[in-house]
């Protein structure tokens, strides 16, 4: 069985671009690593028992249970005919194998393995991500460690993002001889010590083996997304069955994080989609959404959503019993010694270092964060932003969303701190000649980031999504309402420059409000706020937009007044002031609406 991927083959297509490139994935897995954990192999593998027969074959036990067979190799491979053993063997020889391994060589001497489940040998089945269950990453010479470790990062986030509930994700990296295993999930990433394949060729061929063998639970796998005839499903207790539509609505394309995944679900009798089920990652320490929903309701929030399910499914702190943690990792400088080093010399360092991760990178002062798994469903359901079918609608959404953020802030205390493209819903209502003025157009979702004004925030985290982020957040300021009506603002613009797409122009200045640290998006975005300088901004607009650009400068103006010449970004937190803020925003989108230029 031929398992080299055809050029059109699903998993040999290139990763898809988007905004988070390398450096975005750099950004998020640094400081968030693990390694090398001691009781690594014995966690994920020490429940399989490999037993030699006397015909040459190799006997594959779980817990006493035989799941396999296979021939033993007469001698390890070496870098150079490893993926041709490594395609031969593992998809010809293994008896009771789960899944199949799928090599795609790549043009910097390496390549992407990935084992896919379930296994098929018709040539009519296509394969795509969501099968995917374990990823590797093999070079046959020396390579930048962190590069290919960035690569290996770059299928992993693939697979989280096809797979938006799965708990953990395998993955090993192998540099010429030298083997790292790796495991993924929401708080980080961990991996093993170093060994040598051809040295330690035994504990190779049995690790690999084991991969096909794993359980679904083994391999990561939460099995809560059921499908049959009518699509995919879920059973919650008290909701009953639930349909969700084939492509979530929103999620988070982060490899560490929330993985915030949101799905329209409706009911087996109908075909209308009723609700919204997310699910997400919480941070441990973070207050559970569902308080915050049921307190909003309470105070009978204007445009709030309804909360009708929750539950916490599983942790990453349980998901990594056993191993025990000290500080996250990052990587570190490159010093001006190691600069002038020749190509040659650093290729031979690379190359015969055991030392892995700990050789690159070194401690921070962090450590292990608890994420917690939670199954949220509210109504009413909406669609996403991007998919506003006219300019009026547009409008309407963003001015009934800032008054649902005014009547948060105002009536239960609470600030969002999330403004993002994939928080802003459009609600399905009467047409715009019968508008009901109670019903909101659209609304703001997603409390995972909100904050009671009565409790005060010791560790000042910065919140928010990174291209939509008010510049005194990225300044590590205290976040405010201000800040809040801010985001508004880079949404708005964001959503115009796109226009219908998921990111805007390579061209657009909007493309580096996403990558860099915060002090880089902070000097970037107030540059662009600047008076002579937001003008490029509007420049961006295509024809069937210009008409928005008087609505946009009055936003620019009312956020970013002048005081002694000087562009003011503060907050003034007198009630007056709020209430000015709120007001003039609000009236500019009422004053554009009224104004029927579209």
């Amino acid at each position: 069985m031929q398992n080299h991927l055809a050029a059109d083959h699903p998993l040999a297509q290139p990763l898809p671009a988007t905004w988070m490139d390398d450096q975005e994935i750099l950004h998020n897995i640094d400081g968030r690593m693990h390694g090398p954990m001691s009781r690594f192999i014995k966690k994920y593998f020490g429940n399989f028992q490999y037993v030699y027969q006397d015909d040459a074959s190799l006997e594959i036990q779980l817990s006493g249970r035989v799941v396999g067979r296979c021939a033993v190799p007469s001698a390890a491979p070496s870098p150079g005919n490893f993926l041709q053993w490594f395609s031969s063997y593992l998809s010809r020889e293994l008896d009771g194998a789960r899944g199949l391994w799928h090599i795609n060589e790549t043009a910097d001497d390496g390549a992407c393995l990935l084992l896919a489940m379930p296994a098929s040998s018709a040539s009519n089945v296509r394969t795509s991500w969501d099968h995917v269950q374990v990823i590797g990453q093999f070079y046959r010479r020396s390579v930048c460690y962190r590069d290919g470790l960035l690569r290996l990062c770059r299928s992993a986030r693939q697979v989280f993002s096809s797979q938006p509930t799965r708990l953990f994700l395998h993955g090993f990296y192998i540099r010429g001889v030298l083997i790292e295993l790796w495991a993924f999930d929401r708080s980080g990433l961990y991996c093993s010590d170093v060994f040598d394949v051809q040295k330690d060729f035994p504990q190779f061929l049995n690790i690999i083996l084991s991969y096909q063998q794993m359980t679904d639970y083994d391999l990561g796998k939460l099995s809560i997304i059921e499908t049959d005839t009518g699509g995919n499903y879920i059973v919650l207790d008290s909701v009953g069955k639930l349909y969700l539509e084939s492509q979530p609505i929103a999620f988070r394309d982060r490899l560490v994080g929330t993985g915030t995944t949101c799905y329209r679900a409706r009911s087996p009798d109908s075909n209308r989609w009723s609700c919204i089920v997310k699910f997400k990652w919480r941070w441990g320490k973070e207050r559970p959404e569902n308080e915050l929903l049921t307190l909003a309701k309470e105070k009978r929030v204007w445009g709030a959503v309804s909360l009708d399910y929750y539950k916490e499914l599983e942790s990453t702190a349980n998901l990594r019993a056993g191993i025990r943690w000290g500080t996250h990792r990052k990587f570190t400088e490159s010093s001006p010694d190691e600069k002038r080093e020749s190509i040659e010399e650093k290729q031979r360092e690379i190359t015969y270092n055991a030392k892995g991760l700990a050789e690159y990178t070194e401690e921070t002062d962090n450590f292990f964060q608890n994420r917690i798994l939670a199954c949220i469903v509210t109504s009413p359901v909406g669609r996403p932003l991007h998919t506003f079918r006219s300019l009026s609608e547009l409008l309407q959404v963003f001015c009934d969303a800032i008054k649902c953020h005014r009547s948060l802030y105002r009536d239960a205390k609470i600030l969002h701190q999330d403004i993002s493209l994939g928080n802003m819903i459009i609600l399905e209502n009467q047409g715009e000649d019968d508008r009901d003025e109670e019903k909101p157009e659209g609304i703001l979702i997603d409390l995972d980031s909100a904050q009671k004004l009565t409790e005060v925030d010791t560790e000042r985290r910065i919140t928010g999504t990174r291209p939509f982020m008010a510049i005194g957040v990225l300044k590590s300021e205290c976040h405010t309402y201000r800040h809040d009506l801010e985001s508004f603002l880079y949404v708005f613009l964001w959503t115009i420059i796109t226009n219908h797409a998921d990111n805007p122009p390579e061209t657009s200045r909007l493309q580096q409000w996403s990558n860099g640290d915060w002090n880089k998006l902070a000097a970037r975005k107030s540059l662009d706020m600047e008076q002579e300088t937001f003008q490029n901004i509007l420049d961006e607009f295509t024809p069937e937009f210009h008409c928005l650009k008087p609505l946009v400068m009055n936003l620019h103006r009312i956020l970013f007044p002048l005081r002694d010449g000087v562009v003011w970004i503060g907050t003034d937190d007198s009630p007056e002031a709020v209430d000015s803020l709120y007001d003039g925003m609000i009236r500019a989108f009422e004053d554009a609406l009224a104004s029927r230029l579209f």
